[in-house]
């Protein structure tokens, strides 16, 4: 009688998803792509809406769009996306696999991309967004630094792109991001630590506002844009009237970081308390940072002990990289700006952005 060899419960599940997606592919084809183009479209009015209103007040809706329309995502399952352009969801977060694909010329809804999209910052190296998949050839990440760490866990390709602000384009036209820089002045960004599905982040915010408030006198911005995560509560009752809020929407928004880009465009500084994928964005766009002193508490008894243990290791490493930051900000500016760009350039590749030409080359099946 032959062998019998059993499979891994993690491969057969894959192999199962991936046997169904592949099939309804085949069956719904053309409807599934028309549901993609749908949803693209849905979600660029939304964003149209909200960065093209007068007075200015860039607050996209957190509601993500499904089955035809847009709900509410709470009570949905952590990192839910209905997203089915990529064979792996998280490859759709922030729109990651539409920058690509623009970027690349090639169709935004169309083919799958035969690589995982690591769509963020991990600066510990135990710490992984998805573990690597049977169909994919490797990862695409930010920086040289994460691409070693990736290639000796798993071995196989792993190739750093540089910062994914590069590949986002702003949603005004030139003429109109002028007019409105000029309406604004002197303008800061600010973006802070935010909790994210089960992992909760709390600070004080009365003294964060007074924070940035005094920040914003003593360098002279005129305006300050307040950026919060979908997931943080209404601001406007602790914020001074005249500041703008502004939110990107859920993280299934494919125009998300197309958001983000517009309002590096229309900043000529960020303040933060976090070493988030901002922190690279910024200096990517040399923009000024500014590092605020109110520490955030990170909460994670909501996840699972072992989760737990890496992002606490995560955020470990996160706080010793804020304090190298600090330290750095506060040299002589003669010498703060390219310190500050060795410490980050290992993280977001700074100088690693890919043209149309190698990026067609990469995402080729």
């Amino acid at each position: 009688m032959a062998a019998v060899f059993p499979i891994a419960p993690q491969r057969l599940r894959e192999a199962l998803g991936w046997w169904r997606r592949g099939l309804a592919r085949q069956l719904l084809g053309p409807r599934l792509e028309w549901q993609e183009w749908q949803a693209l479209a849905a979600y660029r009015g939304l964003v149209q809406q909200a960065y093209g209103a007068r007075p200015f007040h860039p607050e996209v809706s957190a509601d993500l769009w499904w089955e035809g329309g847009f709900r509410s995502p709470r009570g949905l399952r952590p990192f839910f996306t209905p997203a089915r352009r990529e064979r792996e969801p998280s490859s759709h977060h922030y729109g990651h696999d539409v920058l690509l694909k623009r970027h690349a010329g090639l169709p935004l809804v169309g083919p799958p991309l035969p690589l995982l999209l690591e769509h963020g910052l991990k600066v510990a190296p135990s710490s992984e967004f998805e573990p690597p998949r049977s169909w994919s050839r490797g990862y695409l990440c930010m920086g040289p630094l994460r691409a070693r760490w990736l290639r000796e866990r798993h071995g196989g390709q792993a190739t750093p792109i540089g910062p994914w602000i590069h590949y986002a384009q702003p949603l005004l036209d030139p003429a109109a991001l002028a007019e409105l820089r000029a309406s604004l002045g002197p303008t800061l960004l600010v973006l802070l630590a935010h909790s994210w599905d089960r992992v909760e982040r709390r600070m004080d915010l009365g003294a964060c506002v007074a924070a940035v408030a005094e920040l914003a006198a003593s360098h002279g911005y005129r305006q300050v844009i307040w950026l919060r995560h979908w997931q943080d509560p209404p601001l406007q009752a602790h914020l001074p009237p005249h500041w703008i809020v502004a939110c990107n929407g859920h993280r299934a928004n494919p125009w998300f970081l197309d958001g983000l880009r517009t309002l590096l465009e229309l900043a000529d500084g960020l303040a933060s308390n976090a070493f988030g994928t901002h922190l690279g964005y910024a200096v990517a766009m040399e923009r000024r940072l500014h590092w605020l002193d109110q520490e955030a508490e990170q909460d994670l008894a909501r996840l699972p002990p072992e989760r737990a243990r890496l992002e606490a290791l995560e955020w470990a490493e996160r706080q010793r990289l804020s304090q190298e930051l600090r330290q750095r900000l506060d040299a002589d500016p003669a010498v703060a700006k390219e310190a500050v760009r060795e410490l980050l350039d290992p993280y977001w590749g700074l100088g690693l952005t890919r043209t149309p030409a190698e990026l067609r080359q990469l995402l080729k099946p």
